[in-house]
C-alpha cells in the first residue's frame, strides 16, 4: 500500500471514465502524487458529469466503465506506485426511478422494505400519508386537463407505468386491481404486494387482456374523475413542482428536490450504502475514502466511529499480515476559529479551512475599507456581510426551506405536551423564535443529538441566543427562552412519555440538520451571490466578515495543524469552488490596489452606463470576474479566445444573477433582466463599440498577471510544504482561472501538461514565460519530488515560525520544518504588488525588501542551505538571510540544509 503522500483530485464521468484516467496515470505518478483521488463511482443518474445524483451505490457507474474498468484503472495506479481514493455519498441519493429504492417506495409506499431507507415524514400535514412529489410543470387540475397525465405499456408491453413529464412512475397494487376491474379482468393472486408487478407480468402475456387493459387505459385518459380516483389510489400524490418548498415531505439535501435524504443512522441502510466502497477496500482497490456533507448526517461522530470500525475490519482481510491504514477524511466545512472535533476518527477535512487560510493570508487588510465604502454607494447594499447574511437566512426560511423549517417546527410542538414549561406557545410563536435563533448560527452545525451538550456546543448556543436577544422581537422573548431550555438542558423532569433519547434524536437532529442546509443555501449560495466588496473572500470554505489574516495568525493554525491534523488534506481548488485558485490570487492583488480598482472600475461603469443594463452591484461583481478571469496572454485581437471566453463568462453571470435571487432566480427567471446580463458581458467582451474599454480592461487584467502569479507561486508552495497532505484539483498544476462549476469541471488536456512537467528550462526562461503556467507545474513537480525522497519530514515533522525582521518584516511569511537531521526551510513573499514595478515578471524587486532578514534557525546564528530551485548556497548568519538574496533569482525560497 502506497503512503499517502499527495492527490490528484479526478472528475469522473462518461467523457473521462476509468480508461480515459488510467491513460494518464504515468503523467500523475512522475509528477510525485501518490493517491488519485476520484469523485464518487457509484452507479448516477444517466448522463451526471459529477456522480452525486447516486441511483445505487452498490454498483460501479457502467458509465466509467463499470468494475472492470476500475480494476484495470487501480491495476494501472499500483503498476506506477500510487493508489486510490474514494469520494461516497452518504447523505442522499436520487429521487429518481431508476434508483430502485426510491422506484419500490413509489410502488409500494410506507409498506416497501426500502421505506425507511428515506428520511420521509408520512404524517405530514396535506401529504394524507403520501410522498409528496413534485414534478409537476402546473398544479395537478392543469395536468389533468391538459392529458399530460398518460399510462403507458412498457418493456415489452408486460409493464404499465404512468408517464409524467418524460418520466415512468410505477403503479400500486390498489392501481392495479381499478385497472383489471375497468378491464373487466381479474388480476393473479400473488403472496404479497411487491409481486404485483410480477402478476401483471403474467396476465398480460394474454392478448385477450392486453386489449382490455389497453381500452381500460384508453377509459381512464378520457374520464377525468375515473384518472382522479386512479391517481388517489398511489401511494404518491403528484404536485406542482412550485410546492415543494411548502409542502415536500422527504428531507432532501439542501433545497433540492431531485435528490432525497438517506437515514443512514440505521444499520441495515448503513450497510447497503456502504457495501460497495467496503468490497473495494477488502479487496486492496482502495485505500482511502472521501466522506461527502458530513454535517448532512443525524450524528456525524457515531457514523464515523462505525465507519472507522467497518473500515479497518475491511482492511485486515489476512489476520497475518499488518492492516492496512485507510484514510477518511471528511467534507467539512469549519467557520473562522472554529476546529474539526477530536473525537471523530479521521485524518481531517478535505481541504476548504487551508483554502480559505492561505487566501486569507494574501490579502491587505487596509484595502477592505475603500472597497467595502465603494461597494456600499455604488450597490446601494450593506457594507456588513452580517447584514446580508441575516436578510438571505430569513428569505430561504420563508421559502425555499419553508417545508424543512415546519417539519422542525413539528418536531417541537409534538414534544412540546411533555414540556410544562412550553405554557401556550403555539406553532406560529415557535416558528419566528426559530427563524431568529437560526439567523444567528455562525457554524455549520452543533453536535447536541450525540447528548449532552459540549462545551463548544454549549458557547456557540450561548452566543447565538445573546445574538437573538439584542437584534431579534423583544415580544418573543419568552418563545426564544423555552428554546434555549429546550435545547440546552437535558433534564429527565421534561419527558412524561417519551425517552430523552428519543427526544434528543428526533428534535435535535431536526434543528441541526436544518442549521447545516440553511448555512449552505443563504450564505454559501445566496449571500456570497449578493455581497461584492471583494469576490476572492466569498469562498466556499470562508467568511468574508474576516477579510485577511496576519502571517503571526497564520502561523499559529499550521502550528495547531500539525499538532492535531497533520494528514489532513491542503486544497486550494475545489469541484465546488466560485472561482479558481488563481482567479482568487489575482483578486487579493487587489485588496492591495484598492483605490486603482475603485477608480478603474468607476470609469468603466460610466463608459457602460445605458438603459437595460443589470444592477449596479452586479456590474461591480462582473468586472471583478472579467479583470481577474482574464486568460493570461490573452489579447484584445484574438476574436475566438475573446468569444470563448465571453461564454464562460455569461454562464457564471447568469448563474450568480439566479442565485443572488435579487432581480432573477432559478425557479422564476425574469427573462428581460437575464438578456440584459448577456448583452452585458458580450458588450464588453465583443462589441466593437466598447473596443476602447475593452483594451482598458486588458491593460488593467494584464497589470494583475505578474503580482497574480507571485500569489499564486505563494500559495502552492504554502500548500505542498506546510504540515498535511497536499490536494492538487485536476488541471491545476497550469494557472487556474476557472469560475463556478461547471466552469472549474471542463476537461483537461493532460497530453500537454505531460510534455512540459519535466523539462530542463533555466529559471529564467520560466519567468520569463510564467503566463503559460509552466512555472508553476515545475514549482509543483519539484516540491512533490521533495516530499517522495523525504516523506518523514513532511509527515512527521513540526511547524517552527521564523522571525523576520526589518522594514518589510510583515511581508514575508517564513517557517522551517525538520525531522532528524533533515530540515527544509521555506519562504514566500505576501502583499508584495507595490514592489514589482520594473518587470513583466512575479518576481519583486530587490530594492524593496531593504534590511528584511529571516532568522536563522539555528541558536548560534550559522546556518547553510541549498535553494531547491535554483541550487543556490545561501550561508546565514547573526543578521539572518536576507530577503533580497531569498528572492533574488526565484519568486519563493524552499531551502534545504546542507547535510
Amino acid at each position: 500500500m502506497t503512503e499517502l503522500r499527495a492527490t490528484v483530485r479526478l472528475q469522473l464521468n462518461h467523457e473521462f471514465d476509468f480508461l480515459a484516467a488510467a491513460e494518464h496515470v504515468p503523467y500523475f505518478a512522475a509528477l510525485g502524487l501518490s493517491h488519485a483521488y476520484l469523485s464518487p463511482i457509484a452507479m448516477a443518474r444517466p448522463g451526471s458529469m459529477h456522480g452525486y445524483d447516486v441511483i445505487n451505490p452498490m454498483i460501479v457507474n457502467p458509465e466509467l466503465g463499470g468494475e472492470p474498468a476500475l480494476s484495470k484503472f487501480v491495476q494501472t495506479l499500483h503498476t506506477h506506485g500510487m493508489g486510490a481514493i474514494l469520494d461516497i455519498v452518504p447523505n442522499h441519493m436520487a429521487a429518481n426511478v431508476a434508483n430502485p429504492w426510491w422506484n419500490d417506495v413509489l410502488a409500494m409506499g410506507r409498506a416497501s422494505r426500502y421505506a425507511h431507507y428515506f428520511d420521509i415524514d408520512w404524517h405530514a400535514p396535506h401529504t394524507e400519508g403520501k410522498l409528496w412529489l413534485p414534478i409537476l410543470a402546473v398544479p395537478l387540475e392543469q395536468a389533468l386537463a391538459g392529458a399530460e397525465l398518460r399510462l403507458e405499456r412498457h418493456v415489452g408491453g408486460t409493464t404499465i407505468a404512468l408517464g409524467v413529464a418524460g418520466t415512468k412512475l410505477p403503479i400500486s397494487e390498489q392501481g392495479l386491481r381499478l385497472l383489471f376491474d375497468l378491464a373487466g379482468r381479474v388480476l393473479p393472486r400473488f403472496r404479497a404486494s411487491a409481486d404485483a408487478m410480477d402478476a401483471l407480468r403474467l396476465a398480460i402475456q394474454d392478448e385477450s387482456t392486453r386489449e382490455q387493459i389497453d381500452h381500460a387505459i384508453a377509459q381512464l385518459h378520457t374520464d377525468k374523475a375515473m384518472m382522479r380516483r386512479f391517481l388517489n389510489l398511489q401511494h404518491y400524490r403528484l404536485a406542482w413542482w412550485r410546492s415543494a418548498s411548502q409542502v415536500v415531505n422527504y428531507r432532501r439535501f439542501f433545497d433540492i428536490d431531485s435528490l432525497v435524504a438517506l437515514a443512514v443512522e440505521r444499520d441495515d441502510v448503513f450497510d447497503a450504502v456502504h457495501a460497495l466502497p467496503l468490497r473495494l477496500i477488502r479487496e486492496g482497490l482502495i485505500d482511502g475514502l472521501r466522506i461527502d456533507h458530513v454535517d448532512g448526517l443525524t450524528q456525524p461522530r457515531d457514523y464515523l466511529r462505525k465507519l472507522r470500525l467497518r473500515v479497518d475490519r475491511a482492511a485486515r482481510v489476512d489476520p497475518r499480515q499488518m492492516a492496512r491504514r485507510i484514510t477518511l477524511h471528511v467534507e467539512k466545512i469549519l467557520a473562522h476559529d472554529e476546529v474539526l472535533h477530536e473525537g471523530w476518527p479521521v485524518d481531517g477535512t478535505t481541504g476548504y479551512d487551508f483554502m480559505n487560510q492561505v487566501v486569507a493570508l494574501q490579502h491587505d487588510d487596509q484595502g477592505h475599507a475603500e472597497l467595502a465604502s465603494a461597494w456600499a454607494s455604488l450597490s446601494g447594499r450593506s457594507k456588513h456581510f452580517g447584514e446580508e447574511e441575516h436578510e438571505a437566512r430569513r428569505s430561504m426560511l420563508a421559502s425555499s426551506l419553508a417545508t424543512d423549517l415546519a417539519r422542525c417546527v413539528r418536531a417541537f410542538e409534538r414534544y412540546m405536551t411533555d414540556t410544562p414549561e412550553s405554557g401556550d406557545l403555539t406553532p406560529l410563536a415557535l416558528q419566528q423564535a426559530l427563524t431568529e435563533i437560526l439567523e444567528q448560527m455562525p457554524v455549520y452545525r452543533t453536535y447536541l443529538s450525540t447528548g449532552t451538550p459540549s462545551n463548544e456546543d454549549r458557547r456557540t448556543l450561548e452566543h447565538v441566543f445573546e445574538r437573538a436577544m439584542k437584534d431579534g422581537d423583544p415580544d418573543r422573548v419568552a418563545f426564544r427562552a423555552y428554546l434555549r431550555q429546550y435545547l440546552l438542558e437535558t433534564k429527565a423532569r421534561w419527558l412524561s412519555t417519551l425517552s430523552q433519547r428519543r427526544h434528543l434524536q428526533i428534535a435535535r437532529r431536526l434543528f441541526e440538520q436544518l442549521a447545516t442546509t440553511l448555512n449552505a443555501k443563504a450564505v454559501e449560495d445566496t449571500a456570497f451571490y449578493r455581497y461584492g466588496v471583494l469576490l476572492s473572500r466569498n469562498e466556499v470554505g470562508s467568511d468574508p466578515r474576516v477579510f485577511a489574516i496576519t502571517p503571526r495568525r497564520f502561523h499559529t493554525i499550521m502550528q495547531q495543524r500539525a499538532t492535531a491534523w497533520p494528514r489532513a488534506l491542503l486544497a486550494t481548488a475545489t469541484h465546488d469552488h466560485k472561482r479558481g485558485e488563481d482567479v482568487r490570487a489575482r483578486l487579493a492583488v487587489v485588496s492591495e490596489r484598492a483605490r486603482w480598482f475603485v477608480d478603474q472600475a468607476s470609469r468603466w461603469l460610466a463608459e457602460l452606463d445605458r438603459p437595460n443594463r443589470p444592477s449596479h452591484g452586479a456590474m461591480w461583481m462582473l468586472l471583478q470576474t472579467v479583470l481577474s478571469a482574464w486568460p493570461l496572454g490573452m489579447s484584445c485581437d484574438d476574436d475566438e479566445a475573446l468569444r470563448l471566453f465571453s461564454d464562460r463568462v455569461e454562464q457564471w453571470f447568469l448563474k450568480a444573477e439566479r442565485e443572488a435571487k435579487l432581480q432573477t432566480r432559478w425557479t422564476t427567471p425574469n427573462p428581460t433582466y437575464e438578456e440584459a446580463c448577456k448583452t452585458t458581458v458580450r458588450d464588453i467582451l465583443l462589441s466593437p463599440r466598447y473596443d476602447a474599454l475593452r483594451h482598458s480592461i486588458h491593460d488593467a487584467a494584464r497589470s494583475l498577471d505578474a503580482p497574480g502569479a507571485l500569489n499564486g507561486l505563494a500559495a502552492v508552495t504554502l500548500r505542498l510544504t506546510v504540515p498535511g497532505v497536499p490536494d492538487l484539483y485536476q488541471g491545476t498544476e497550469y494557472w487556474d482561472q476557472s469560475l463556478v462549476d461547471p466552469d472549474n469541471r471542463r476537461p483537461v488536456d493532460y497530453t500537454v501538461r505531460a510534455t512540459t512537467f519535466d523539462g530542463n528550462q533555466l529559471p529564467d526562461e520560466l519567468l520569463a514565460d510564467y503566463r503559460t503556467g509552466v512555472i508553476k507545474q515545475q514549482v509543483i513537480h519539484r516540491l512533490l519530488r521533495v516530499r517522495r525522497r523525504r516523506p518523514e519530514l513532511f509527515a512527521r515533522a513540526g511547524y517552527d515560525p521564523l522571525e523576520v525582521t526589518g522594514w518589510r518584516r510583515e511581508h514575508v511569511v517564513a517557517f522551517i520544518r525538520r525531522y532528524e537531521r533533515h530540515q527544509l526551510l521555506v519562504a514566500v513573499p505576501r502583499l508584495c504588488a507595490a514592489g514589482m514595478a520594473t518587470n513583466d515578471r512575479p518576481m519583486v524587486d530587490r530594492d524593496f525588501w531593504g534590511d528584511t532578514a529571516v532568522a536563522c534557525p539555528n541558536d548560534d546564528g550559522a546556518c547553510t542551505f541549498t535553494d531547491l530551485f535554483t541550487h543556490r548556497t545561501h550561508q546565514g548568519g547573526t543578521q539572518g538571510l536576507p530577503a533580497r538574496m531569498l528572492f533574488a533569482e526565484w519568486p519563493v525560497a524552499v531551502l534545504i540544509a546542507e547535510s
